[in-house]
C-alpha cells in the first residue's frame, strides 16, 4: 500500500522563499521544474507517507517529521497549502482532500501501531 501526498503551493507574494525552504528538503529538485509548478498551480513536490530508510532510522532520522516540519514552514511563509492523498490499495487507487490535521493523525495513528508492534515483539521475545 502507498500513500502518496501530493501538495499544491500557492505562495503569498514571491515564490522564491517557498522555492528555497521546499528545496532544502528535495535538494535535487530542479529549480525551474519546481518555480514553474508553483506559477501553474500544479503539485510542487509529493511525499510517500509510507517511506522509510533504514540508515536513516539508525541515525534517527524521521522523515515524515522533516516533510510535517516542511508544510508548517510554508504555511509560516504565507503560503496556502492544497494537499492531496492518493492511497494506492491492492483494490485500486483513491485521492481525496488532506490536510495538517489529517496529517497529523496519520503520524499518531502510525505511532500507536509501532508501539503496539514493539510490545507484541517484546512479549513474543520473552515466551
Amino acid at each position: 500500500m502507498n500513500n502518496i501526498v501530493t501538495v499544491i503551493v500557492h505562495p503569498q507574494g514571491s515564490a522564491a522563499p517557498c522555492i528555497k525552504r521546499i528545496r532544502a528538503f528535495y535538494p535535487d529538485m530542479s529549480l525551474g521544474e519546481l518555480s514553474a509548478s508553483i506559477k501553474a498551480g500544479r503539485p510542487a513536490f509529493s511525499f510517500d507517507l509510507e517511506y522509510y530508510d533504514v540508515v536513516e532510522d539508525l541515525n534517527g532520522i524521521d522523515r515524515r517529521k522533516i516533510f510535517r516540519e516542511l508544510l508548517e514552514d510554508l504555511e509560516s511563509l504565507g503560503a496556502r497549502l492544497e494537499m492531496t492523498l492518493t492511497q494506492v490499495l491492492s483494490s485500486g487507487t483513491t485521492t481525496e482532500s488532506f490536510t495538517l490535521k489529517d496529517f497529523d493523525n496519520y503520524m499518531d495513528f502510525s505511532e500507536e501501531i509501532r508501539q503496539q508492534v514493539e510490545l507484541d515483539c517484546d512479549r513474543e521475545a520473552e515466551e
